[in-house]
């Protein structure tokens, strides 16, 4: 009878396209990815959901698992549960990214004519909803609706691995500051492990289901040596890790979304380890304090 950790060994040395094949099949339902493929090449570990793939007889032996996870990374806890809905405009710089009237991604306003979101949800043209609280019409009173059809995404940007994860968005107009519609300040400095910041978007639930009120939750700063440990060559410089509490995370179409650290832009909602939610698997988000002058230069000159 194999052992686990003979299984785990044998898998490592599986081509690509059977990765991929099992994704597909295995996993269709859960809307993995080519990136979960590579991840499972590079952390060949039992904490990466390796038992559904494991062959009939084998066994996990008692002295071959591991309970041990980097200190950031918090237990679960069946007791936690996921977001609530945001207190009404608590978030004024939310912006939402709409394609072809398809709500996808999330943004915030950084400038009165720029929304700063994730490259990876670059599009042709967008059109952007500003003081929302629900993201389906009838809209309410304050919100705005403002057409857009230029973008620039970093020049560094790693469409793969989504290292320099970042774009500005122009409007095409300016928008009147209001109780509703504010601008947000980014960050001056790398988070702090431990910081507990704020994350909001209309992403997917843990039910499976689309919320119609903006969601807000709050998310622990993982250290860069823990992040860079669970992830290894997923990992890159331009990114932090926030959440790994159980139920308790951004998912599906929350991308390019506002972390919020003690009232600063910290990070933008860029990837995660799928299915969302899972303890000791914290979301990646885009650095955005390093890229202060990037930001500052495109606002001003485009």
């Amino acid at each position: 009878m194999n052992s686990f950790s003979d299984v785990l060994r044998a898998q490592t040395l599986v081509s690509f396209s059977t990765y991929y094949s099992d994704c597909l099949d295995l996993y269709r339902d859960t809307h993995r990815t080519c990136h979960l493929i590579q991840l499972l090449k590079i952390l060949p570990t039992h904490r990466i959901h390796c038992s559904l793939i494991l062959p009939p007889g084998a066994v996990i032996h008692s002295g071959e698992t591991s309970s041990q996870e980097p200190d950031e990374l918090l237990p679960a806890s069946e007791h936690i549960s996921g977001g609530l809905v945001c207190t009404p405009h608590a978030q004024p710089w939310q912006a939402a990214l709409f394609y072809n009237n398809d709500g996808y991604c999330s943004g915030a306003l950084v400038h009165p004519q720029w929304v700063l979101t994730a490259a990876h949800c670059w599009r042709p043209s967008y059109t952007i909803g500003l003081g929302l609280q629900r993201i389906y019409p009838p809209y309410e009173a304050g919100s705005q609706m403002i057409e857009a059809n230029f973008s620039v995404k970093h020049p560094n940007y790693d469409t793969p691995w989504k290292a320099y994860d970042l774009m500005l968005i122009k409007l095409s107009k300016p928008v009147v500051e209001s109780n509703t519609i504010r601008t947000i300040h980014i960050a001056t400095q790398s988070p702090n492990s431990k910081t507990r910041c704020m994350v909001s978007g209309w992403g997917q639930l843990s039910d499976g289901q689309y919320p119609a009120d903006l969601q807000c939750v709050y998310l622990p700063v993982v250290s860069e040596e823990s992040c860079r440990a669970l992830y290894r060559n997923l990992y890159h410089s331009s990114m932090f890790c926030a959440g790994g509490e159980h139920q308790k995370d951004t998912c599906r179409a929350d991308s390019g979304g506002p972390l919020v650290c003690n009232g600063v832009l910290q990070g933008l909602v860029s990837w995660g380890f799928p299915p969302c939610g899972q303890a000791g698997f914290p979301g990646i988000y885009t650095n955005l304090y390093l890229f202060n002058e990037w930001i500052r230069k495109v606002t001003q000159t485009r």
